[in-house]
């Protein structure tokens, strides 16, 4: 029963963790593409491109393991 309970509760933290890793990428490029919307010029939208690219990058990279892990299971 406690291990059964403990990888419950383990899957879901990587869950959350993906879930609030994605949200937390998604408000910060919210929030400094609005700063770049208020005054813009061609460094600020610079500025906030790179950001939301490479904000991104780590969110895409456990979205694409846990995809490979996916199909790696499905066959059997």
């Amino acid at each position: 029963m406690d291990a059964t309970v403990l990888a419950i509760v383990r899957m879901s933290l990587a869950v959350l963790t993906e879930r609030l890793l994605t949200l937390c990428s998604l408000w910060m490029t919210f929030g400094i593409t609005c700063w770049a919307m208020y005054a813009p010029t061609v460094e600020r939208l610079q500025i906030a491109g790179g950001f939301a690219i490479i904000v991104f990058v780590p969110s895409l990279i456990k979205e694409r393991r846990r995809e490979g892990r996916q199909q790696h299971k499905e066959p059997e």
